[in-house]
């Protein structure tokens, strides 16, 4: 009887191929992870009430400065008043003609003033205006003034209204018809101050009302405001101007400009509008009409390029991004490098990370924005890096760490900047992570390595 040789016994074996890890996966502790990462929001809820409150002092230190410095400047066109009596026991009353012309340069010179780590946008403006003023017709007065009433022509001036008058100078002037007139401020140039109410006015005398068909003006203004310069236009037509060098405005009024350039020196901007008809007239006992100013509005705010709390608040709204994408890598390396990483450990990572917001807060104040993101990006990821390099003690899981988690901060940077874009590019990079993962996971065999509920 042959005996059956050794090879003979030998059967080729064709199971499938163990996977990586020899461990099955604790249920336990993933979902005391998944509690981990949930927890980390706590810390997020901390610091987002710390921006929120040091926003409320910004917002604070910026009421001072509107106080101090001068509020937006919200000017109104120039308007002709021309008083006129029904009769001599009545008080007198006001005929107000609004420019069949006018057109406006406006210079503004913004400065940064700092109070102890908060900062308010500050400006100097410099508005040159000239325009032309029309009598109106014998035919339309009758139709707005009293039978009786008689037109006090010697008595006429010229009207100015703008939010504050901080800022103005003792040489600004203005020229009507060529001669050069002081400004005055109202209650001195009227018979009562009741008629003075409503926005602060300077006037200067145009007796020439009396006789001329037209009267044409040019002035010269210097006011200071904080954040906003604003036009509100009674009249017929209207040609603005607005330069600065600040870099980021925003266009503001119910009409937008006609042309703009915005570059790295400033912006120039351009208005121009025209209404079909007569300029707009009013009568009654107060100068300021607000009837009058009802037509074109036009402005610009000086923004910040990067509003800096704003800006904060919505990088803290991406910290379970870093926490959820860090504990996803360190859970690959133990399904596929067979590291053991404790609970405590997942917990010291996720406190490291939920600094980040923290970190950004406190530099972004004294040093900016981008130098503390990268600062405090750059703090972190070292921490973190090394930590993950004393639990992996292998230098290949450190440096995937550390080249996944510099990835992330550099798209949450750039993400944060995009802000038109950054739904569509968060929800195609989310769509990539998503894939990424499911393409790591291919690597596990689960049919072999149930969920157990202990390990």
């Amino acid at each position: 009887m042959i005996e059956p040789s050794a090879a003979s016994e030998q059967v080729p074996s064709h199971s499938p191929a163990r996977p990586h890890t020899d461990a099955p996966i604790s249920f336990a502790k993933v979902s005391l992870i998944a509690a981990l990462a949930l927890a980390t929001l706590i810390p997020t809820f901390f610091v987002s009430g710390l921006i929120a409150e040091r926003e409320s002092r910004q917002g604070v230190v910026q009421d001072e400065f509107t106080r101090n410095w001068g509020p937006p400047q919200d000017l109104r066109s120039p308007i002709l008043v021309v008083p006129y009596q029904s009769a001599e026991d009545r008080p007198r009353e006001y005929l107000k003609i609004t420019p069949d012309r006018l057109s406006v340069v406006a210079n503004l010179a913004p400065q940064e003033r700092k109070r102890g780590l908060f900062h308010a946008t500050v400006y100097d403006a410099n508005v040159e205006m000239q325009g032309v003023f029309v009598i109106p017709s014998e035919t339309r007065l009758k139709g707005v003034l009293p039978k009786d009433g008689r037109l006090l022509g010697n008595e006429s001036f010229i009207a100015f209204a703008t939010t504050s008058l901080t800022g103005l100078k003792s040489e600004d002037k203005i020229a009507i018809d060529g001669v050069e007139t002081p400004w005055q401020p109202c209650a001195e140039t009227v018979r009562f101050e009741r008629d003075c109410k409503g926005v602060p006015l300077i006037l200067a005398s145009a007796p020439a009302a009396a006789a001329a068909s037209k009267i044409s003006f040019q002035l010269t203004i210097s006011l200071r405001g904080t954040g906003a310069f604003n036009l509100t236009y009674a009249g017929k037509e209207l040609d603005a101007t607005i330069r600065s060098p600040w870099q980021t405005p925003s266009f503001g009024g119910n009409i937008l400009p006609e042309n703009s350039n915005v570059s790295s020196h400033g912006f120039e901007a351009h208005w121009q509008t025209t209404t079909f008809g007569s300029p707009p007239i009013a009568t009654g006992g107060g100068i300021v009409d607000p009837s009058l100013w009802k037509g074109a509005t036009i402005g610009v705010e000086l923004i910040e390029a990067t509003p800096l709390y704003r800006t904060i608040n919505r990088v803290a709204k991406y910290g379970l991004l870093f926490v959820v994408l860090s504990f996803a890598i360190y859970f690959f390396f133990e399904l596929l490098s067979r590291l053991q990483i404790h609970l405590v450990q997942y917990a010291l990572l996720g406190l490291s990370l939920s600094l980040f917001s923290l970190l950004l807060l406190s530099l972004s104040e004294p040093i900016g924005y981008t130098a503390g993101y990268i600062v405090s990006a750059g703090l972190v990821l070292i921490q973190s890096s090394l930590y993950t390099a004393a639990v992996a003690k292998r230098a290949v899981p450190a440096l995937v760490f550390a080249a996944v988690q510099a990835c992330l901060f550099a798209f949450i940077y750039v993400l944060i900047d995009l802000e038109t874009y950054s739904l569509l590019i968060g929800a195609l990079a989310l769509f990539a992570v998503v894939s990424a993962l499911m393409f790591l996971t291919q690597r596990v065999n689960w049919s072999t390595q149930p969920l157990v509920f202990l390990k």
